[in-house]
């Protein structure tokens, strides 16, 4: 059986359709993976003992991030606006604002404090050190440009 055949059998199996599911446990795996390695890298090397309490948090914490902004993208195909009986029920309701707001609102406040951050982060990267400045003011100054 060649690989396009094997393909078509999984998918007309209908086995494919229990991966959406099995995503958040793959990943929850993985950080789970992840955590693990750190720990043991966090035995052996003292540098390691620093980082890795971080490195997991982020990426705990991404992962989370990047589930709220996808739930919140996805909840504006998921509602059907001309059926209120569909979205009653779901927290927020019975109102579509406040749908929106329980479902969608995580996602947009990580994305207004990510943007908040990385403006941050690169206005300190162009701003410059005062007395760094003043050691360039005065090179200049004594040669007479």
């Amino acid at each position: 059986m060649d690989a396009t055949a094997a393909v078509g059998a999984v998918l007309a199996s209908g086995t494919h359709r229990d991966l959406g599911s099995r995503i958040p446990a793959i990943a929850a795996l993985a950080v789970l993976g992840l955590a693990v390695i750190a720990g043991l890298a966090s035995l052996v090397s003292p540098g390691w003992r620093r980082r890795a309490p971080r490195a997991i948090g982020l990426a705990i914490g991404g992962l989370v991030a990047v589930y709220l902004v996808a739930r919140g993208i996805a909840e504006f195909w998921v509602v059907d606006y001309s059926n209120p009986a569909s979205y009653r029920h779901s927290w927020g309701g019975p109102s579509l604002a406040g749908v929106f707001a329980v479902h969608s609102g995580p996602g947009l406040a990580i994305v207004v404090a990510a943007a908040v951050w990385l403006h941050r982060r690169a206005r300190q990267r162009h701003r410059q050190d005062p007395a760094v400045v003043m050691d360039n003011m005065e090179t200049v100054e004594e040669s007479g440009l």
